[in-house]
């Protein structure tokens, strides 16, 4: 079962970051953020009432591992979007998409046992992520962009970890916590950027949709909390990111886009992973 939600996760994120960077086409990336994560909080908030009047408020350091998520996950994208302003971003994404090691290291830290074969799969898996990010290979980016985007690996990595951490004192409460550390955080950041967001602004009708682009990124965030309570988080960590490919393919579906062949190569080598990690 933590197989078939990790997946499911890698799906549903892939697909809530291609409508997302449609948006950020026309609209700051900064802005699409923010909007985004408070159409996650306000549908997190009404299922936060329900749960407490269901079954009371839970015990259990959820509201901690879950405010640290948000808050690391917050500084992630905050990392990422400054280093893709900054640098090229082919170089930037594959970065960023290795932020699964961070859970993996720390699950396998904490206990984790993998097979030989499981482990080759889920390096498979994690390599062809990065390649379909496709990835530059002229070395054109400058530090500053290289060091964001190792910055934004980081905090993306500990943020499925803390999430894990917390999902084990329940689900629903800690991804409340998760979307209200994050949207103050990133609301504080919007509020203080200076000389003001730049960029183009989201029209009214727009919001609307960005907020849905958010609740896809909390459905997201609920399937992999759910799959780190029913496998290894080394594991789930792993196959919750392989949603670079899923964005690639809507891409190649939805925008005509023509894949590179490091791309082909690096969705191969994760159906190939995944295959592996599985079996």
């Amino acid at each position: 079962m933590g197989v078939v939600f990790a997946l499911a996760s890698s799906l549903v994120w892939g697909t809530a970051d291609f409508f997302g960077g449609l948006f950020t086409k026309r609209i700051a990336a900064l802005r699409v953020v923010v909007l985004s994560q408070c159409g996650g909080l306000i549908a997190m908030s009404l299922l936060m009432i329900v749960e407490v009047a269901r079954n009371g408020w839970s015990g259990g350091p959820w509201w901690l591992w879950g405010g640290l998520s948000g808050l690391v996950g917050g500084l992630g994208l905050c990392c990422f979007y400054a280093a893709l302003s900054s640098g090229v971003m082919g170089v930037v994404s594959p970065i960023a998409a290795l932020g699964a090691v961070v859970p993996v290291a720390l699950g396998l830290l904490t206990g984790d046992r993998l097979s030989l074969v499981v482990g080759v799969g889920l390096a498979l898996a994690l390599a062809g992520a990065a390649l379909a990010s496709g990835p530059e290979l002229s070395g054109a980016a400058s530090r500053q962009s290289v060091l964001l985007a190792l910055a934004a690996a980081l905090g993306l990595g500990l943020s499925l970890y803390f999430l894990h951490q917390a999902s084990g004192h329940g689900v629903v409460p800690s991804l409340w916590a998760m979307r209200v550390a994050s949207v103050s955080e990133l609301a504080l950041v919007w509020r203080c950027w200076p000389g003001g967001v730049p960029g183009g602004r989201a029209q009214a009708r727009v919001i609307p949709l960005l907020m849905l682009v958010g609740c896809g990124d909390l459905a997201a965030n609920g399937l992999f909390a759910i799959a780190s309570t029913h496998g290894a988080v080394s594991v789930v960590s792993v196959l919750g990111s392989l949603y670079p490919v899923t964005t690639l393919l809507l891409a190649g579906v939805f925008l005509h886009e023509r894949l590179r062949p490091v791309q082909l190569v690096g969705v191969a080598l994760a159906l190939l992973g995944v295959i592996l990690a599985v079996s």
